[in-house]
């Protein structure tokens, strides 16, 4: 997800698609594609507050045939969306009250032609969810926002010294080559495999294992895939006890590919090495890569060690800690570090390598960031946006502490690799209003890692009972489509490219979307190009907040 930097509008769209290295030569304006702004809607009357996607959904789901309410399903539509995220807020007199804390779930739609499409979801087995369930209550353990009762000393003292690490992991599902299952992830190199078709429990590993003397306690939550590859890349926060004395081992950011073995299976090989003091460790939560590079980009949200049990604790914006990113070679492990002033953002739209017109390669890299940090307030962490209270509140108690994370600019980062130099050039915002909260991007997987233009948001209006939509941004053009509805809060779109189609946005869109007016949900189907609704699904259940998805097509 930092001011705007004004552009010369008849140069606006030479420069910026030259930027993307891929500009689209039908620039005419065509029929119900000719919409150059995208307009949410700011009325707040007869507006709900989506509380459902903040409740217990405690049901597991077998395969359920689910029906079209409305319009029809593309033909061509063949494989299963997954998405992780909220299962349960509560066990028993416990709860938690953020929604990366709530107890995770899968979520599976799954797509044959010819067939009923079906639905699934099930628990996350993890060491938390099976110990909460078999007690009845709710079990102590890390969490970003807050556990309900406090937890006690005692029990403080239990986690720190006999708990298992925090294993909740409720943010990103993805495929791994290798791996038989669908890889789910949190923020931590610990990784669940559950089944592809029944979501049932298969395999709780990491990567790399060092040994007790080492400590490996930081990941992204999301994996980049190759884009010619298909291997998938990560980094492993990592320091020895001894801070490297005996055991070897600095702290770090260890950069690993995971890549097959000659049999097939899934094997973690090491790409390179980024050293980093303790007191300079930060919460990267997704990285990119390209043809030859992995870029792990180092923002200003730092993470200190001040608590064992509460997460939000160790997240502190340092506005004096500018921005680093590091440029690895993929071939030998050697890279290149680019210093920017301190920005905010957790989510890379994507990244690619350009040639400019003096022969030099740069890397390119387009983030969400806040627009500015004024009026933030350093006390509070940023996750805890993310906590019932303030998601839900009437009172807009969010524009005390997080006024700032309505206000994003989507910001391009480039770096010249044969010059050592960097600069930031801010897109403009073409949306209204202008204050939206634009976050969790997605692109078509084809364009991953390589030169594009396309995006998709999900949006929220913090400060309208947090009316959810969709955007559609053309970086290149600058032009974007909305979409949003009445007391309808759809969350993370998914994109499905169509098969043998060449252009970005020739695929569809799929979301859960809830109905306060029914406490009740439905997976829409939007046409990417337009995001003209194509088509609702019935859901047998309320499917909550969901963080985050991918589209498998089927063998």
């Amino acid at each position: 997800m930092l001011v705007l930097t004004l552009l010369l509008v008849s140069g606006l769209h030479s420069s910026l698609c030259t930027l993307a290295g891929s500009l689209q030569q039908d620039s005419e304006c065509k029929g119900e594609s000719c919409q150059k702004n995208a307009e949410f809607d700011v009325s707040s009357e007869g507006r709900l507050q989506p509380t459902g996607l903040f409740v217990n959904m405690m049901e597991e789901v077998d395969f359920s045939e689910i029906q079209v309410v409305e319009g029809e399903i593309p033909e061509w539509l063949s494989g299963s969306m997954y998405k992780v995220g909220v299962g349960a807020f509560d066990v028993g007199s416990r709860r938690v009250n953020n929604v990366i804390d709530a107890l995770s779930k899968v979520y599976r739609w799954s797509f044959t032609p010819g067939k009923v499409p079906t639905f699934s979801t099930k628990f996350l087995k993890t060491s938390i969810y099976n110990r909460s369930v078999s007690l009845g209550e709710l079990v102590p353990h890390r969490v970003v926002g807050d556990i309900l009762p406090p937890i006690t000393s005692l029990e403080k003292l239990r986690m720190a010294l006999w708990d298992p690490s925090r294993d909740n992991n409720n943010i990103t599902p993805w495929k791994i080559k290798g791996r038989d299952g669908i890889t789910v992830c949190g923020e931590s190199p610990l990784v669940f495999d559950v089944q592809n078709v029944n979501l049932d429990h298969m395999d709780k590993y990491k990567f790399f294992n060092k040994g007790k003397f080492v400590k490996e306690f930081m990941s992204a939550s999301h994996y980049a895939r190759h884009p010619t590859t298909g291997d998938s890349y990560n980094h492993v926060f990592m320091t020895g006890y001894d801070k490297g004395l005996f055991t070897g081992v600095e702290p770090g950011y260890e950069m690993i590919r995971v890549t097959e073995d000659p049999d097939g299976r899934a094997v973690g090989k090491v790409v390179g090495y980024i050293p980093s003091s303790l007191n300079d460790i930060r919460i990267i939560h997704s990285l990119g890569v390209t043809e030859n590079h992995v870029i792990l980009p180092r923002l200003s949200l730092r993470a200190e060690l001040n608590s064992t049990t509460h997460v939000c604790s160790n997240i502190v914006f340092d506005d004096k800690a500018p921005t680093y990113i590091h440029v690895m070679a993929i071939k030998d492990g050697s890279f290149k570090t680019f210093e920017f002033p301190p920005f905010i953002s957790v989510h890379i739209i994507n990244s690619f390598e350009r040639v400019n017109e003096n022969g030099e390669t740069e890397i390119v890299v387009d983030y969400p960031t806040l627009t500015t940090m004024e009026g933030f307030n350093h006390d509070r962490c940023y996750y805890e946006i993310l906590n019932i209270e303030y998601m839900l509140s009437d009172q807009f108690s969010y524009m005390k502490d997080f006024k700032p994370l309505n206000d994003v600019t989507i910001r391009r980062f480039v770096m010249n690799l044969a010059t050592g130099k960097g600069e930031v050039i801010d897109h403009p915002k073409t949306w209204q209003p202008q204050l939206l909260h634009v976050d969790f991007p997605f692109v078509n997987d084809n364009f991953r890692g390589k030169p594009f233009c396309i995006v998709y948001f999900h949006t929220i209006q913090w400060d309208n009972r947090n009316a959810m939509g969709i955007l559609k941004l053309d970086l290149c053009k600058q032009t974007s489509v909305g979409w949003d509805d009445l007391n309808l809060f759809p969350v993370e779109p998914v994109f499905v490219p169509r098969p043998g189609g060449t252009e970005e946005d020739d695929g569809v869109l799929l979301s859960p979307v809830y109905d306060p007016r029914t406490d009740g949900s439905e997976l829409y189907i939007w046409n990417a190009r337009n995001l003209k609704v194509i088509a609702k699904l019935s859901s047998p259940v309320r499917v909550p907040w969901t963080n985050h998805g991918i589209w498998l097509p089927e063998d």
